[in-house]
């Protein structure tokens, strides 16, 4: 199949791969954006819908070279590091990114733990930062991410930063993206 858009290396018209993946009001907003190209709204919009890179790479029809030449232009475009998690949070936090719709459930409670591990998630932190500066085990770590990804019913960290956003835990304040969270008292 020929490329669909001015991005050589995606043969997959972008658009079209999220039409059944995401709520009619997000895929329009997507579609509709002259924000960031159309191949790099769909990449970040698959990752942060839980995708692997592979699965990713596979849905746009390009390679993992080519996507990882793409998630560097949106991490670029985004002024961020290349941490997927902290790229899908950057991106919902812009103002000119069409954020997903909200969820239709009540947002889960967190204990301190899991916001800790949620907000390192989203600032781009690994685990080994984390644990060095919480001197906590990865062990710990990893069962409290496990926790934190069934508690918002996600596959990923990309996915669980997503989710936090449909339920209202990552506010904007004045156009910009803050990392504290909406619940009085849930703070880590």
């Amino acid at each position: 199949m020929p490329a669909t858009h001015a991005h050589a290396d995606v043969t997959v018209p972008p658009g079209f791969v999220l039409a059944s993946l995401v709520p009619a009001t997000e895929y329009k907003a997507l579609t509709a954006s002259t924000f960031l190209t159309p191949e790099l709204l769909t990449a970040i919009t698959l990752i942060a819908l839980g995708r692997t890179r592979q699965q990713t790479a596979t849905a746009l029809g390009i390679t993992l070279g080519a996507l990882d030449r793409l998630l560097i232009k949106a991490t670029t475009a985004l002024g961020c590091r290349s941490r997927m998690p902290l790229l899908v949070h950057t991106a919902y936090g812009h103002s000119d990114y069409p954020t997903p719709g909200e969820l239709g459930d009540p947002a889960p409670d967190l204990n301190s733990d899991e916001w800790m591990v949620l907000l390192a998630h989203s600032g781009g932190f690994t685990f080994k930062h984390l644990s060095q500066a919480r001197k906590l085990l990865l062990f710990d770590l990893t069962d409290i991410n496990r926790s934190l990804l069934a508690k918002l019913d996600a596959l990923t960290p990309a996915h669980a930063v997503r989710h936090a956003w449909q339920y209202g835990l990552f506010p904007r304040e004045s156009g910009q993206v803050t990392n504290r969270p909406v619940a009085e008292g849930s703070t880590p």
